[in-house]
């Protein structure tokens, strides 16, 4: 495991923890660069050649203190997801200055199922921006989860394709939220059929499901896309898009 891998599963341990500041060492550990210093003293303990490994979380200096509110819960996940080997043993967890790490999570993550719930996560997880392209928007859970966050300041806008069944939707889009309605000029009838959701630039939600009641039912799926250059490439055919409205 190396030490993206080793961050990454300390949040994701924390996420599910019981721990009551867990959102707020979610955000420090954001934050934290960390570091494995493998040496050649003998740790005597478990097997007898094993030497002993320290691990560096370092932080910016005006977070440091705050990082070290939590030392001693953090140091115990620590231990609790380091891989003991026969070589190395980990012996301490030091908490140090440091600067902005430069590591953008990039990941994937198909589903299949309970569609909707993971939608919601993204939409909670978001602080700064919601951009929403949707086929059809009828579905008042995932409306109600929209205006949640808007009360919370963040900043949404929404395309839609200009459908009578968006149109008489039982909420109305435009009374709360910046709404552009696309409609695709063609000799045929065609509609706007794109369907994804960009959060904060860095995170894109996207695939065959639409923001319906009966896409609940319906053999759907979606990618969630943790990748900046994916999120501007995908922010770039919102602007398209929204210039067409």
């Amino acid at each position: 495991m190396n030490e993206l891998q080793f961050k990454k599963l300390l949040i994701d341990t924390i996420k599910i923890g019981n721990e009551p500041n867990k959102d707020e060492i979610v955000e420090l550990l954001k934050l934290v660069s960390v570091r494995f210093e493998k040496t050649g003293q003998f740790a005597y303990r478990g097997v007898w050649n094993q030497c002993q490994e320290y691990i560096y979380l370092s932080i910016i200096p005006e977070k440091l203190n705050q990082l070290k509110e939590h030392k001693k819960y953090i140091t115990k996940v620590c231990y609790e997801i380091y891989l003991t080997s026969d070589e190395y043993d980990l012996f301490d967890v030091y908490y140090k200055p440091g600067v902005m790490p430069d590591d953008e999570e990039i990941s994937q993550e198909v589903h299949f199922e309970q569609i909707r719930s993971r939608i919601i996560d993204e939409i909670r997880d978001a602080k700064y921006v919601i951009w929403v392209v949707m086929a059809w928007f009828t579905d008042p859970v995932l409306y109600q989860e929209l205006l949640k966050k808007k009360e919370q300041g963040i900043t949404i806008e929404i395309i839609l394709d200009d459908n009578e069944t968006n149109r008489n939707a039982e909420f109305c889009l435009d009374m709360n939220f910046p709404t552009h309605w696309v409609v695709i000029q063609s000799l045929y009838k065609n509609i706007m059929h794109e369907k994804f959701c960009i959060i904060d630039f860095q995170t894109v939600v996207h695939g065959t499901f639409n923001w319906t009641k009966a896409a609940n039912y319906n053999k759907e799926n979606i990618s969630i896309d943790h990748n900046r250059a994916t999120a501007e490439a995908f922010a770039d055919e919102f602007m398209n898009l929204k210039r067409r409205s």
